[in-house]
């Protein structure tokens, strides 16, 4: 008999985190906390402003629920399912971004929360200012309209405006991009 002992392979189970852009996947040990799975999420997309997030799951009963970081994963009525999925997601929003936002990643990382919310209309925003903010989203992803590398339906496939927008108005695709384009 070996005068040490081996030790067994800690069990792990995979784990499915979504951000409003990406998806990761982890093997998770089985003792993990719900502190363990939010570092190593926040590390690896580079994350440091982690106080303003969390991780957001669908519970056994069918409840949205936040993860406590405090307890382990698989103690808070998380699904036994493989690749469980969490939702990287803001869960307190901060008063002033400008000046409390930082990093590049934190920014976009709100920006595509709040731009989903819009879009969904989880959250009321008046037809003026969607269409400000669409001209933003357009410029934040293309830059500076230029006529030569701008090509008429380029938006087309861009969601930018929420439905009840699009629906309150008689404006074609056509129309609406022009009006985007101009703001």
């Amino acid at each position: 008999m070996p005068p040490f002992r081996r030790k067994k392979a800690a069990k792990s189970f995979p784990v499915k985190v979504c951000t409003l852009d990406a998806e990761l996947e982890f093997n998770l040990e089985w003792r993990a906390t719900g502190r363990d799975l939010f570092d190593l999420v926040c590390r690896t997309i580079g994350l440091r402003e982690t106080w303003f997030f969390g991780l957001q799951f669908e519970d056994t009963k069918h409840f949205i629920s936040w993860l406590k970081l405090d307890k382990r994963v698989q103690d808070q009525c998380v699904s036994q399912m493989p690749g469980t999925p969490f939702m990287l997601l803001c869960k307190l929003y901060p008063e002033d971004v400008a000046e409390e936002l930082i990093q590049e990643v934190t920014q976009h990382l709100l920006f595509l929360q709040v731009k989903q919310a819009i879009l969904s209309m989880d959250i009321y925003c008046p037809p003026e200012a969607s269409v400000l903010l669409a001209s933003y989203a357009v410029q934040a992803k293309y830059g500076d309209y230029d006529e030569s590398a701008y090509k008429p339906g380029m938006l087309a496939s861009e969601d930018l405006l929420p439905q009840r927008v699009i629906d309150q108005y008689q404006m074609t695709p056509e129309m609406w991009e022009e009006r985007i384009k101009i703001w």
